[in-house]
C-alpha cells in the first residue's frame, strides 16, 4: 500500500470516529436542553396555577412559599417572580445573583450586561386586597446554556485536532519505522559490510527503497568476491613470478659469480709476486663477493625462506618474519632497533594470508626505515582467539604523518610513499584477504600501522609465543 493511501486511511478513520462522538455529544446536549425546557414549561403551567389562585380564598402567605419554591426550584427559566403588596413591599424573596464560572473574556465575549425591563401584573384578590406580581428578567440560564454549549464545541474541536496530530504522528511514525532498519542497511553498506537482507515493509515506497538495498548489497558481494579472487589470481602470480625469477638468478647468476669467485681467487694465488695483477684479482674477488651478498638477499626479499610452500603444507610465518628482521637490520641503519613479537596461539595460517602478511610487515618496515627516520619500530603479529582474528601491528617512533617539525621534502616523501606502490599493494592484500587497514598517529610522535584479518583457528594445540629483538 503507498504511503499516501495508508495515511489517508488512517486520518480517514479517525475522523470518523472524532465525527461520531461529537454527533453522540450534540445529541446528548440536544436532549438535555429539550429535557430543561419541558421542565421549564411544567413550571410555567405551575406558575399560571398558582396565580389563578390569587383569586381565591387561599391565603398570601401559602401563596408566598408557592412562589419562592418555584424561584428556586432552578427550572423556571429566564424570568424571576416577585411579589409586592399594595405599598410596593416585596412580599417573596429577592433572586439571587447566579455566578457563572467561566473565564472573564468568555463572559465578555458571550454574556453583554443588558438592562432588561420588569413586566408588573397588579391582582386584586377577593377580599379586595391588591397585589402586583412583577416578572424580573434572567437571562443566567440562557448564558450559562451557551456558554456551556460553546465551551463543548470548542472542547469538541480541541479533541478532534488533538486526535488528528496524534493520529498524524502515530501514522508517520508506524509508516517510517522500517525507515531506521533501511538506515542502518546503508550505514552497513558504507561500511563495507555487504551481508544485508532487509524486510520488506507494508510500505510500497519503503519496501521498494529495502529491495533496492538488498539487491544493492547482493551485487556489491558479487562484485567484491570476483574482485577478491582477481586479486588473489594476480597475487599468486606475482608470487610464481618471483619464485621463478629467484630460480632463474640463484641457478644462472648464483653459478656465474661462484665460478668468477673461483676464476679471482685462482688468479690471486698465481700473481702473489705481480702487485699490479694481484690488485686487479683481489678487486675481482672482492667485487663478485659483494654482487653474491646482494644476490642472496634480493633472493630472500623475492622468495623469503618459510613462504616456499604451497597451498598443502602449513606456511612458517614466524620464520620468514624473524629473516626478514634479521635482514633489513643487517643492511639498514645500526642505530634501529627491531623488535619482533610472533603469537599465533597454535592458529593455522593459510599460505595466502601468511604470504600477505609477510609482504605487508615487508613493506612497512621498509618505509619505516627509508622515511620514518625512527630509533625503534615494534612488530607483533597477533591471534585473538575470542575473535578469530589475526592482527599485524608495526608501530614506529618517527616522525609519523604530520609531525611539525619535519622538513617539507621528509613530509612530501612520506606521503609519497602511503601514496605509492607499496600503499596499493597493501590495500589489494587486505582486500583480497576480508581484511582492514588503518593508520593511527601516536603522540608525541610515531605511527601504527595495523593490518586484521579474520581467521578460522585450530586451538588444539598448546599456546606459543616468541620474541626476537
Amino acid at each position: 500500500m503507498q504511503l499516501v493511501t495508508r495515511l489517508f486511511l488512517r486520518l480517514l478513520a479517525v475522523g470518523t470516529v472524532m465525527m461520531v462522538i461529537a454527533v453522540v455529544v450534540t445529541i446528548i446536549s440536544a436532549r438535555n436542553d429539550i429535557d430543561h425546557e419541558a421542565a421549564a414549561s411544567e413550571k410555567v403551567g405551575e406558575l399560571l396555577s398558582i396565580l389563578a389562585d390569587f383569586q381565591t380564598e387561599v391565603s398570601l402567605s401559602e401563596q408566598v412559599l408557592k412562589i419562592d419554591a418555584l424561584n428556586q426550584s432552578e427550572t423556571l427559566r429566564h424570568f424571576h417572580i416577585a411579589l409586592l403588596d399594595a405599598s410596593g413591599k416585596r412580599l417573596t424573596q429577592s433572586p439571587k445573583e447566579t455566578d457563572i464560572s467561566t473565564p472573564d473574556w468568555i463572559k465578555n465575549l458571550l454574556v453583554r450586561d443588558v438592562q432588561l425591563a420588569t413586566t408588573s401584573l397588579p391582582i386584586i384578590r377577593s377580599n379586595g386586597e391588591r397585589i402586583t406580581v412583577m416578572l424580573e428578567p434572567n437571562p443566567y440560564s440562557e448564558s450559562t446554556e451557551a456558554i456551556s454549549s460553546a465551551l463543548l464545541f470548542l472542547g469538541l474541536f480541541a479533541a478532534l485536532g488533538v486526535a488528528l496530530i496524534v493520529a498524524i504522528w502515530v501514522s508517520v511514525k508506524l509508516a517510517f519505522k522500517p525507515l531506521a532498519d533501511i538506515l542502518a542497511g546503508i550505514t552497513r553498506i558504507e561500511s563495507g559490510d555487504y551481508k544485508l537482507q532487509l524486510a520488506s515493509s507494508s510500505t510500497q515506497e519503503l519496501n521498494q527503497i529495502a529491495q533496492a538495498l538488498n539487491h544493492l548489497a547482493a551485487v556489491l558481494t558479487e562484485q567484491i568476491a570476483k574482485q577478491r579472487e582477481l586479486l588473489h589470481r594476480l597475487q599468486d602470480v606475482q608470487e610464481e613470478e618471483r619464485r621463478k625469477l629467484a630460480h632463474e638468478l640463484h641457478d644462472e647468476f648464483g653459478q656465474l659469480l661462484t665460478a668468477l669467485q673461483v676464476d679471482a681467487s685462482y688468479v690471486l694465488k698465481q700473481s702473489a709476486h705481480q702487485p699490479e695483477l694481484l690488485a686487479c684479482a683481489q678487486a675481482m674477488y672482492d667485487n663478485s663477493s659483494s654482487i653474491l651478498s646482494q644476490l642472496k638477499n634480493l633472493l630472500a626479499q623475492l622468495r623469503p625462506y618459510g613462504l616456499q610452500g604451497d597451498e598443502e603444507h602449513d606456511i612458517a610465518l614466524e620464520q620468514a618474519l624473524r629473516d626478514l628482521v634479521r635482514q633489513r637490520q643487517s643492511r639498514g641503519d645500526a642505530a634501529l632497533t627491531c623488535n619482533l613479537t610472533v603469537n599465533l596461539k597454535s592458529a593455522v595460517v593459510p599460505q595466502r594470508l601468511a604470504v600477505a602478511v609477510y609482504r605487508i610487515a615487508q613493506e612497512a618496515l621498509t618505509n619505516v626505515m627509508r622515511h620514518a627516520q625512527a630509533k625503534q619500530v615494534d612488530i607483533q603479529v597477533s591471534v585473538d582467539t575470542d575473535s578469530n582474528q589475526l592482527c599485524l601491528r608495526v608501530a614506529d617512533d618517527g616522525v609519523g604523518l604530520s609531525e611539525p617539525s619535519t622538513t617539507e621534502s621528509q613530509t612530501q616523501k612520506q606521503n609519497q610513499a602511503l601514496r605509492g606502490l607499496g600503499l596499493v599493494g597493501m590495500r589489494e592484500r587486505i582486500l583480497a584477504n576480508q581484511g582492514t587497514l588503518q593508520f593511527i598517529t601516536t603522540q608525541p610522535h610515531g605511527l601504527i600501522v595495523e593490518a586484521i584479518f579474520p581467521l578460522v583457528l585450530d586451538t588444539a594445540s598448546s599456546h606459543t609465543e616468541t620474541q626476537h629483538d
